[in-house]
């Protein structure tokens, strides 16, 4: 048996989530399908992560260009019933790291437990097995949880109705045979074309192939995350750590958001340190867009628009900001745009577009010219609240993510967008910004299932980074100058206040 330690974060609704695990099992055909069809049927019961398949892949058992079942989904198509196929997930969830799940039982089995305690026990010496990380761990108890194995209580977790199934097995679990034996299960096959499709459509073939287009380099080859590059910068930052007195664990210990006074002073921490870097912020701005706010009174669908496929490009092209900004100059200046968005036929479908870059800008006309007033229902709004609902209903659903709160700060960097609150939506909730206000605190979990948890990582990097005009950029550069990570070499040292220093 194996000692897995990914699991697939199953937010906001665990419970849920393991039930639409149950019906994808019963669900795919005997005969198999393949990759393509077996994913579409993963992101529509929302347990597809394109950042981070595997997880989700191996509890699953699935994976390669053809996907038959795998002997554990063959044990949920098996039962008629919601009970039973729960039973047969929680066994597949022991099989995954029985010795994991034995520690939790057994630990839980005297009393219940808060989260902190049960991950500084797997971080000691008293846990022989392989530790996963703290986002892991919590995945693992959501995922118990879900299944009733346990149940919480307070901030606590203890044993829930499916426990006793496991008493006997943990009963007579030998951990040193175990481990002597402990051998990995090969991770599942994700087949290339399916990977790389995550990340960017494929480029059609053009007419004169031999053409070259100087306006529209190809994308360079990104070793990074595009949007993680301009979010920190390349320049090296002043640590933050060690200027003050370390906050005392007790003080934190065991919330699952962090008290407001302990945030308060991480705040003025942070704020005193962005003060003294002084860096002015990165990235992209209207007007780089040529987008300016006076059209917006004008033809404000078509500027709205326009700021869509620049969002498009600057977060699925996968290239750095040159390369961005001259497929927009391209799609631009050949008329691509207007007549995208007008629905007209394209007279300049020439050798010389980018592919990617004129699938991408199709992609948003198509979805935009379902929403033909957008704009001004945008306008009607009484909060940015309420217009990021209307934003996403119309361009979420499977087209932006991310994408949303960098179009709701273009509209208000234009003006359009005024609202007491619009500064909570306009941070990038991405997956650094996310793990690092988890990390300190000002987030219950660092993951973001639905555009609702993105919401929730925006308004805490506002919170944290107060008034700063960019505040992604400001938790990002404050995670990669402090060296802020799971398992941080800093904890033992580290005066902030931080899960990590929990260990």
């Amino acid at each position: 048996m194996p000692q897995v330690i990914e699991f697939p974060p199953l937010q906001p609704d665990p419970r849920a989530a393991v039930l639409a695990m149950v019906h994808v099992c019963r669900g795919l055909p005997e005969a198999g399908e393949t990759f393509a069809e077996f994913r579409a049927r993963l992101r529509d019961a929302k347990l597809w992560r394109p950042e981070a398949p595997m997880p989700t892949l191996r509890f699953l058992g699935a994976g390669g260009a053809h996907v038959a079942r795998s002997p554990f989904m063959k044990r949920v198509a098996a039962t008629k019933d919601d009970g039973p196929a729960l039973d047969v997930v929680a066994d597949r969830l022991w099989d995954l790291n029985p010795l994991l799940f034995k520690t939790v039982l057994d630990m839980c089995k005297e009393r219940g437990r808060v989260r902190d305690e049960i991950y500084k026990h797997l971080t000691s010496a008293a846990y022989k097995g392989t530790v996963p990380s703290r986002p892991d761990m919590d995945a693992w108890l959501e995922i118990a949880t879900a299944l009733e194995v346990l149940r919480p209580l307070g901030i606590t977790v203890t044993l829930s109705g499916r426990a006793p199934r496991f008493a006997d097995r943990a009963a007579v679990f030998e951990v040193d045979e175990f481990l002597a034996l402990d051998k990995p299960e090969p991770d599942p096959e994700i087949p290339r074309f399916d990977a790389s499709a995550e990340a960017a459509p494929v480029a059609a073939p053009v007419d004169e192939p031999t053409q070259k287009s100087a306006a529209a380099p190809p994308p360079a080859a990104a070793t990074t995350d595009g949007v993680l590059r301009w979010l920190v910068g390349g320049e090296a930052l002043p640590s933050p750590r060690n200027r003050e007195p370390a906050v005392p664990v007790p003080r934190f210990a065991g919330a699952e958001v962090f008290p407001e006074e302990v945030c308060d002073d991480t705040r003025r921490r942070l704020d005193a340190w962005w003060r003294e870097v002084g860096r002015a912020p990165t990235g992209f701005a209207p007007e780089d867009f040529g987008v300016e706010a006076e059209a917006w009174f004008d033809r404000p669908d078509e500027v709205l628009y326009r700021i869509a496929v620049a969002a498009a490009l600057v977060f699925r092209y996968d290239a750095e900001r040159a390369a961005v900004l001259a497929a927009w100059k391209n799609l631009d200046d050949t008329g691509i745009l207007r007549d995208l968005y007008q629905g007209t036929m394209p007279s300049a479908l020439l050798g010389t577009l980018d592919a990617r870059a004129l699938m991408l800008a199709s992609l948003v006309a198509r979805r935009c010219a379902e929403y033909p007033e957008l704009a001004a229902t945008l306008d009607q709004q009484r909060s940015a609240a309420d217009a990021f609902n209307v934003l996403e209903g119309a361009l979420g659903r499977g087209l932006f993510r991310i994408e949303l709160f960098w179009i709701m700060s273009m509209l208000a960097r234009l003006g359009v967008l005024r609202h007491a609150d619009v500064a909570d939506y306009t941070a990038l909730p991405h997956r650094l910004v996310r793990h690092t206000l988890f990390r300190l605190g000002f987030l219950a979990s660092p993951y973001a299932a639905d555009a609702a948890g993105l919401a929730r990582a925006s308004k805490a990097a506002r919170r944290l980074a107060g008034a700063a005009e960019a505040a992604d950029q400001v938790v990002a550069g404050f995670a990669r100058a402090a060296g802020c990570a799971y398992d941080c070499p800093h904890r033992r040292t580290c005066d902030f206040a931080c899960r990590e220093r929990l260990d």
